[in-house]
């Protein structure tokens, strides 16, 4: 049900408030329904876009300059930046949960409902590719989910949504909420049992600080809210030239079943195993190598042509010219959990008077060898078979400066854990030291890995609506 005035709910008292309708508010509260449990989303835009909501999402940037503004990379209206996410999924290996206080399995009872949400068709697999590295693959939504679900909700018994209702704080004592503050017009208290903030990696922490501010009362800890900050740099490692039928023999011969047809899917996804990172001391990343039918008078043709011309004679002895194309090597990376990697608020307000988020991020030397050892990893395997050529970057070898287009996955902040003085949630999602406050999204994970984080966060919202219902 749409909720056209908060004066028709103001008196009402729901089981659960959510603040926020991007695919963590919404997949709550479609978890909520599916156990006929009612509650409220509350969203702060509308059902479009709208250049009046620009001054909300405004923000500081502190640190490397080839970062994006906050402003451009998250969105205020019905579904979030679920309405122009990139639609890529694909889930958190299991020992990569190693540092969280869940595992794989806890999650794993969602894929069901979480691939109907995102219209997901595929299974997820890890092969090993090699003794250090792994072949993956990204399966892709159609959803955005303003579209898809603003019908749903007008037809919902159990879901009710307000629009353009600005989150403003929350009233209660010692952890517990029993009223939160909203703008929609004019000011209003809502009330509920639980209440659940949902508003992307960045806001989760800035409402959360926010409300730190001004009702210090309602904690009983001093929360790292904001500490933890990752993202996922992204950028091109490498380029060569390669011959795909030895790639295919390569395949055959390590029995590698998952490998995709170059005619049907142009790109292959790497990563490594857990025991080379380990013997390394790096981090994990997600290598996507691109195909493209070679074209023999271009640029990286020649190159190659002059720093292999054996490889290239031979192509052309064989002639096998057409079953070779040219490959660009781009990286998704993992970034280390650091303190000092922040979200924090402002001096800057808002035009309510909240103060706008000042993000603090950065790229590590960790991070440049990481990409340059998965990167010569697999340049090696291709040598060794005389599978292809590749030339690697050069600020894989150099302290110099490189830009990255970071992946738009705004990650960490209010992150798992058992111990309050490292994390904000617990488990459960639920706040430390409070009783009936939650959050949900990116800035619970503990770590980043490699993976596109939408498919985990559908799966965590599930698992916290099916928590609700038990309490």
């Amino acid at each position: 049900m749409i909720v056209n005035s908060l004066e028709e709910i103001k008196n009402k008292f729901f089981f659960a408030i959510i603040v926020g309708s991007g695919p963590a508010g919404l997949s709550t509260a479609i978890g909520l329904e599916k156990k006929k449990i009612e509650c409220l989303i509350i969203e702060a835009g509308g059902v479009e876009a709208d250049i009046k909501n620009a001054p909300y999402l405004k923000g500081k940037f502190v640190g490397d300059s080839d970062y994006y503004t906050l402003e451009n990379s998250r969105g205020r209206q019905f579904g979030g930046t679920g309405n122009y996410w990139g639609g890529n999924c694909n889930p958190i290996q299991e020992e990569e949960f190693d540092d969280w206080p869940i595992a794989k399995a806890d999650l794993d009872k969602h894929i069901v409902d979480s691939k109907k949400i995102l219209n997901l068709k595929n299974d997820f697999f890890l092969e090993k590719f090699s003794d250090n590295l792994n072949l993956f693959n990204l399966d892709w939504s159609d959803v955005k989910f303003g579209e898809k679900y603003y019908d749903y909700i007008k037809k919902s018994k159990y879901i009710n949504l307000s629009l353009n209702t600005i989150y403003r704080g929350s009233n209660g004592n010692n952890g517990k909420i029993t009223s939160i503050n909203c703008f929609k017009n004019k000011d209003y208290k809502l009330q509920g049992n639980y209440f659940i903030l949902s508003c992307g990696g960045v806001e989760n922490s800035r409402l959360l600080l926010w409300t730190k501010e001004i009702s210090p009362q309602l904690f009983k800890y001093d929360l790292p809210i904001g500490n933890y900050y990752m993202d996922h740099p992204f950028h091109e490692v490498a380029g060569g030239i390669v011959d795909y039928k030895k790639l295919q023999i390569y395949n055959k011969k390590n029995n590698i079943n998952k490998a995709p047809l170059i005619t049907c899917d142009s790109t292959y996804h790497v990563s490594l195993s857990q025991n080379f990172i380990k013997k390394e001391g790096i981090l994990n990343s997600g290598l996507y190598i691109s195909f493209l039918k070679a074209n023999n008078y271009s640029s990286l043709f020649k190159q190659v042509r002059c720093m292999a011309p054996n490889f290239i004679k031979e192509i052309y002895e064989n002639k096998t010219v057409k079953d070779n194309y040219e490959i660009r090597l781009d990286i998704l990376q993992e970034q280390q959990p650091l303190f000092n990697r922040k979200i924090t608020l402002n001096s800057s307000l808002d035009p309510l008077g909240m103060p706008l988020p000042e993000a603090h991020w950065w790229k590590t030397e960790l991070e440049r060898k990481s990409a340059k050892i998965i990167t010569e990893e697999i340049t090696k395997i291709f040598l060794e078979n005389n599978i292809a050529r590749i030339g690697l970057e050069e600020h894989l070898f150099n302290d110099e400066e490189y830009e990255t287009q970071a992946g738009f996955h705004q990650i960490g902040g209010t992150r798992m854990g058992e111990d309050f003085k490292n994390s904000v949630v617990d488990k459960n999602l639920k706040v430390h030291g409070f009783s009936n406050l939650f959050v949900n999204g990116s800035s619970v994970f503990r770590t980043a890995s490699y993976n596109h984080p939408t498919y985990t966060i559908v799966k965590l919202a599930l698992r916290l609506s099916n928590h609700l219902s038990r309490i």
